[in-house]
């Protein structure tokens, strides 16, 4: 059994941007010269998540409007409340990156990684599905760990 294991960098521009990294893990795939096994796509954020959908605009547009109907960025969130939040400060009081609630609540929902199955050199994915990392905040720098573990 072999495992290979790398960490990719994402610059993202604004909330609910979908990245298609497909192409990456595929050339990852390439590179470790495992042949069957399984790839863990997982994001190192707690507001950017790892899903595989359809890539289409409509899908996009859609699902940014769902996203705001389960978790508007106007209500109240606990997070944001700084004179009851005491944890995990890593901006001064006031500043507008601590106020992202709702992306931590919409995180939680939709989950921190991907498998996909690696059969004979190749992802297991259906005819339309790519793997993306979605942006639930701000523009930020991110990382993706992705591990691949087979024969």
């Amino acid at each position: 059994m072999k495992t290979f294991s790398q960490t990719i960098k994402i610059k993202t521009e604004h909330f609910v941007q979908f990245i298609d990294i497909t192409k990456t893990v595929e050339e990852l795939v390439k590179k470790s010269q495992i042949k069957n096994g399984l790839i863990c796509i997982y994001s190192k954020h707690t507001t950017m998540a790892i899903r595989i959908n359809e890539k289409e605009k409509g899908i996009v547009g859609d699902f940014k409007e769902v996203l705001k109907r389960i978790a508007p960025q106007e209500n109240y969130y606990r997070h944001n409340d700084l004179k009851i939040r005491t944890e995990n400060l890593v901006c001064s009081p006031g500043a507008s990156d601590c106020l992202n609630g709702h992306s931590h609540c919409l995180h939680l929902l939709l989950g921190s990684s991907e498998t996909v199955i690696l059969n004979q050199n190749k992802l297991v994915l259906g005819t339309y599905q790519r793997i993306f990392a979605i942006e639930l905040d701000c523009g930020k720098n991110r990382e993706v760990f992705i591990q691949i573990i087979g024969e």
